[in-house]
């Protein structure tokens, strides 16, 4: 498991950290929520064709993943008020349910997505309010109960200073976040094309 936290925690420190920080530093805070719009100009593309795809495709695969593993209990419900224990897992009578609910629930997301022209900030206070936490601070905190590890160990401050920092960088986000939203509230349009 500690070999397992600490590939991740290195995998998302040298990608998404670094996109982040080389990005403010290439564009400022004039840089755009996503990050290929920063390579248009006047509509024409700054960078190959190939690389814009291939960005487009490992975001949908990271999308993929996330709506998997965090939609997850909402299928779980979804499931439980339409799905048939009594059936097989796989059978007509469970399958078809599943597919039309989950396809229902992307439908939703997707035309609310749609409706806020400001989603991306959105999405940035769900990410400080519930995505940081539960990514960088809670895993800490469970270690922290399940091993018991001294006050004295270097696994303790380690742990403690990545949950503290997190925790601190989670409220500034937090309020950045809805700031933003405050901003971008002004010119609020339904289902507006920014």
């Amino acid at each position: 498991m500690f070999k397992g936290l600490c590939v991740c925690y290195t995998i998302v420190a040298v990608t998404f950290f670094s996109v982040a920080v080389s990005g403010y530093w290439a564009f400022g805070n004039q840089s755009e929520g996503l990050i290929l719009n920063n390579f248009l100009d006047d509509g024409k593309a700054l960078v190959p064709k190939w690389f814009i795809l291939m960005s487009n495709i490992f975001t949908i695969l990271q999308l993929s993943a996330v709506g998997v593993v965090y939609l997850q209990p909402t299928n779980e419900v979804l499931e439980r008020t339409f799905g048939d224990p009594s059936s097989k897992e796989f059978s007509f009578r469970n399958v078809v349910p599943r597919v039309v609910a989950r396809s229902l629930s992307v439908i939703a997301a997707t035309t609310l997505a749609a409706m806020l022209p400001f989603f991306a900030d959105i999405n940035s206070v769900i990410g400080a309010f519930g995505f940081m936490p539960l990514d960088f601070v809670l895993p800490v905190v469970f270690y922290h109960l399940t091993f018991k590890p001294s006050s004295k160990s270097p696994i303790f401050w380690l742990n403690a200073s990545i949950g503290i920092f997190f925790s601190v960088l989670g409220v500034i986000a937090a309020v950045a976040a809805v700031r933003q939203i405050g901003l971008d509230a002004k010119n609020y349009r339904l289902f507006a094309n920014v």
